[in-house]
């Protein structure tokens, strides 16, 4: 219903509802996104932490240029293209100035044409839009947010971006209530003005630590449709191999499957697609039937502590040096590397089936597990020699 008069029930006037029936004679709506992976729906808030220094300001200024630019792309990714206004809380004019100019430049963008990008510098100025207010965790707006939305209202950007959520909020970040009654006015703004609004974040301690890249209460990730995890490429013994390579993790998208981290490397003033290596990279099917082919023998054990472990095989058929004969201290990180490849090689093509593991006496007559390769008729493993490689 749509009355100009409220509907009052009881002496109280009751709310303003919409019947589910009348969607039946409308055509269906479709979802719709500021990008051609589905990461950042339109009309919603997207979170995007990272630590400091990580580059999620600098990753922020070239998705900007990708949507005022036309023709132009998001680390490969396809975004829709119109104004953008972006709050810069952090970066101040001459730094964002030296960004936008290497970021053109690498690309081959004429920074004249990024005339839609409307920057607002506020570094080490006042930019909270809301603060925590009296007691009952109640949230109110200052002077700036209605700045703000009359920016919006003669801007009509597509994309909304705030640098950063420290900046603009004023309140307990623990506060649950506090943390969806600010997305909730972000939300408001996005709904208002038909754009995408992308927050960027610093993630806790225990956020960086876990993985989660979250801070706060879990509020925050909670209302949020989609967040990114920002983070550089660190190895499972916290070793961090490039320091020019990050990963854009997916950790939250409701519109869209989470997928792979998306690889990034910095070069020339900015980041540029480089998606990590998969273990099957490189792996060819006659690769495996050399392995099965050493495994039918019978000699090599699962065991990856044995002199004799069937990983070594996979490793020297692949021209991989993964330390054998060397203590794991002494590994060196590309050698962890390889051998973490080995590993998932192996596993994928027990799982398919491809190779076994059977216990039997070793020469000691003690119990061990071996390598081995189930009995099938060639035919049958060439048919289905890709899915066996690769486990799709």
């Amino acid at each position: 219903m749509n009355n100009a008069h409220p509907v009052i029930f009881s002496g109280i006037p009751v709310l303003e509802t919409t019947s589910a029936a009348s969607f039946a004679a409308k055509p269906l709506p479709c979802r719709e996104f500021l990008d051609s992976t589905s990461l950042m729906p339109c009309r919603n808030v997207v979170l995007m932490s990272g630590d400091g220094g990580t580059g999620k300001s600098l990753l922020a200024l070239q998705l900007a240029i990708a949507v005022v630019v036309t023709g132009t792309d998001w680390l490969g990714i396809a975004v829709r293209s119109g104004p953008v206004v972006y709050i810069s809380a952090e970066e101040d004019q001459q730094e964002t100035h030296i960004r936008l100019a290497e970021i053109c430049a690498a690309d081959g963008i004429d920074l004249s044409a990024a005339t839609d990008l409307h920057i607002c510098f506020m570094a080490g100025e006042d930019a909270v839009l809301a603060f925590e207010s009296g007691k009952g965790a109640k949230l109110q707006t200052t002077k700036l947010f209605k700045r703000l939305i009359a920016t919006l209202e003669l801007r009509r950007p597509l994309l909304l971006v705030l640098d950063n959520l420290a900046d603009i909020f004023s309140g307990n970040e623990n506060s649950r209530s506090l943390a969806k009654q600010f997305i909730g006015l972000l939300r408001g703004l996005a709904i208002r003005f038909d754009c995408t609004v992308l927050v960027l974040a610093h993630p806790s301690l225990t956020g960086l630590n876990s993985g989660s890249g979250s801070s706060g209460s879990t509020a925050w990730s909670n209302s949020v449709r989609a967040r990114l995890f920002l983070r550089k490429d660190i190895d499972a013994n916290g070793w961090e191999q490039d320091k020019d390579r990050r990963l854009l993790e997916t950790m939250k998208a409701n519109y869209a499957p989470r997928g792979q981290p998306v690889g990034l490397k910095w070069c020339e003033g900015r980041f540029v697609r480089s998606d990590p290596p998969k273990p099957f990279d490189d792996v060819t099917v006659a690769n495996l039937e050399s392995v099965q082919q050493i495994f039918r023998t019978g000699k090599y054990r699962a065991d990856e502590r044995a002199a004799e472990w069937g990983g070594y095989v996979v490793a020297s058929i692949l021209g991989l040096d993964i330390g054998c004969g060397i203590g794991a201290d002494e590994r060196t990180s590309e050698q962890k590397q390889a051998r973490k490849k080995v590993r998932k090689i192996l596993a994928t093509w027990i799982r398919n089936e491809a190779i076994a593991t059977e216990l039997r006496p070793d020469q000691n007559r003690k119990e061990k597990f071996f390598f081995t390769v189930p009995a099938q008729e060639s035919e049958e493993l060439l048919t289905g020699a890709k899915t066996r490689l690769t486990g799709a």
